[in-house]
């Protein structure tokens, strides 16, 4: 069984650990639970951080120039006070590699929080981030920064869990830092990053092949790249071609049988009949039976603990 890395995640502290809710409330969550299992939850509640009681009277935020995080009964302006926390708080963390927060919150939420259009808070005129939110997104660019809600989505959190666990790869790497463990870190990444961004592969390709003495200074270019390369879901093509690609080291070992049977199974993953496990699993399959380790090496093929596909 493989070791991942332990990811370090900070989590709206209303998420399965304590009731800091406006309401008084605590939201539970099964993902975010067995999540826990296996990374290192850094809790944060932003609006108790800035002086709030449980319970509180509801916050929002108001459409401005800038935009205002208002108490609408007390019309008390909050603001200042959660950008000076916020920003405090992630200047603070000296290692991090993402982040589950909090939906719809006005200091948490992602993307799908009510905009008002006054300090009344009665006529929502759209959605937005919340205000602590917004911090981490600025600070944090190219970073894992998802809601609990946006989770559901079965793309969204592959991706997050992808992320998430390659990042705190990226990071432990640091504390054994050698010109010999960079070049298999790459080598173990060659056919993800493949998937998700070519052009990176190429650039970070170039990194390697270069690389000098002095690895601090190639680390940090690296990782600074690598952690760009996972803005988006990789397309059912981009995988495909990672797929064949693999599957070239066996194509040469197989019967025509065993050929057509993998292509068929290509055929039912481009047309969504099956997911992206069913093919992989044969390509490891092939690897163990032709003892290709390089195969059986890649993070591609295994990105995240196993415990965590069947959410």
């Amino acid at each position: 069984m493989e070791n991942f890395a332990r990811p370090k995640v900070v989590l709206s502290k209303c998420i399965n650990l304590e009731a800091t809710r406006y309401d008084g409330g605590i939201i539970k969550d099964e993902f975010a639970k067995k999540l826990g299992e296996f990374v290192e939850y850094i809790p944060v509640c932003p609006e108790v951080q800035i002086g709030l009681p449980i319970p509180r009277d509801p916050i929002i935020i108001v459409k401005n120039e800038p935009d205002k995080l208002i108490q609408p009964k007390t019309k008390i302006d909050l603001t200042q006070k959660m950008h000076e926390f916020s920003r405090g708080f992630l200047k603070s963390l000296n290692e991090v590699d993402g982040f589950l927060l909090k939906s719809k919150s006005p200091s948490c939420g992602v993307k799908d929080t009510n905009y008002y259009k006054d300090y009344e808070g009665k006529e929502p005129v759209g959605k937005t981030s919340g205000m602590f939110a917004r911090n981490v997104m600025e600070m944090f660019k190219n970073y894992p920064i998802e809601d609990e809600k946006r989770l559901i989505d079965r793309g969204i959190r592959e991706l997050f869990l992808t992320k998430i666990f390659a990042f705190a790869d990226m990071r432990t790497l640091k504390d054994n830092l050698t010109k010999s463990n960079l070049i298999e870190f790459h080598a173990r990444y060659k056919l993800m990053l493949m998937t998700y961004n070519q052009t990176n592969l190429r650039v970070l390709g170039k990194i390697i092949s270069n690389l000098k003495e002095n690895e601090i200074d190639a680390y940090q270019n690296y990782s600074q790249i690598f952690k760009s390369s996972f803005n988006k879901k990789p397309s059912v093509g981009a995988h495909i071609n990672t797929l064949l690609h693999a599957f070239g080291y066996f194509k040469d070992k197989l019967s025509p049988k065993e050929k057509a049977h993998f292509l068929d199974v290509i055929e039912d993953f481009s047309k969504g009949n099956i997911d992206l496990y069913t093919p992989i699993e044969l390509i490891l399959g092939f690897a163990i039976r032709f003892n290709e380790d390089y195969i059986l090496k890649q993070k591609y093929f295994n990105p995240y603990p196993k415990e965590l596909r069947r959410l």
